[in-house]
């Protein structure tokens, strides 16, 4: 990672650990209560590329009844130049797994997925008061993605249907 003087500030704001983290934080807290189960590492490196691409973000589904891999082959475009998103933003999921961890908003299980931290608070209105409509749509869909991604099979299937070799 570039030190942050180095960075250009937009993708200083864009990227931003806390960002980051929070989205992570929101979608281990949903796949945990669909699932039971925390949520495995390994798909924390889809949720970045999926949420912060705008034309990704807006086009997955409104609700968790319209399975993953139905809608993966209606929505073929959105594997256009995915792959490359997952490696360019693999370093920044790993600031902000470590960023969340080191703030306590994730922790890691005996078994190395991610949980829900210690000082993890639900991202109520009044918390996301200060967020841009853009940010709480993230935020949003970052929790419609542990959800969807609870019912949506084992983790190598899911990095199958996204076209992701691990």
């Amino acid at each position: 990672m570039q030190p942050w003087s180095n960075r250009v500030t937009e993708e200083a704001y864009l990227f931003n650990p806390a960002f980051c983290a929070t989205l992570l934080a929101k979608t281990t807290e949903d796949y945990t209560k669909k699932a039971g189960r925390p949520f495995p590492f390994a798909l924390a490196f889809l949720i970045l590329p999926i949420v912060l691409h705008q034309g990704t973000r807006r086009a997955l589904p409104s609700s968790t009844v319209t399975s993953l891999l139905p809608w993966i082959q209606d929505n073929r475009e959105q594997l256009v130049d995915f792959a490359n998103r997952v490696t360019r933003l693999s370093a920044i999921t790993r600031e902000a797994v470590v960023f969340g961890a080191q703030h306590q908003t994730l922790a890691l299980a005996d078994s190395g997925d991610l949980t829900v931290g210690a000082k993890r608070q639900s991202a109520t209105e009044k918390r996301t008061a200060l967020f841009t409509a853009e940010a709480r749509e993230c935020v949003d869909r970052a929790g419609f993605l542990g959800r969807w991604f609870a019912a949506a099979g084992t983790t190598a299937t899911i990095y199958a249907a996204w076209g992701v070799t691990p």
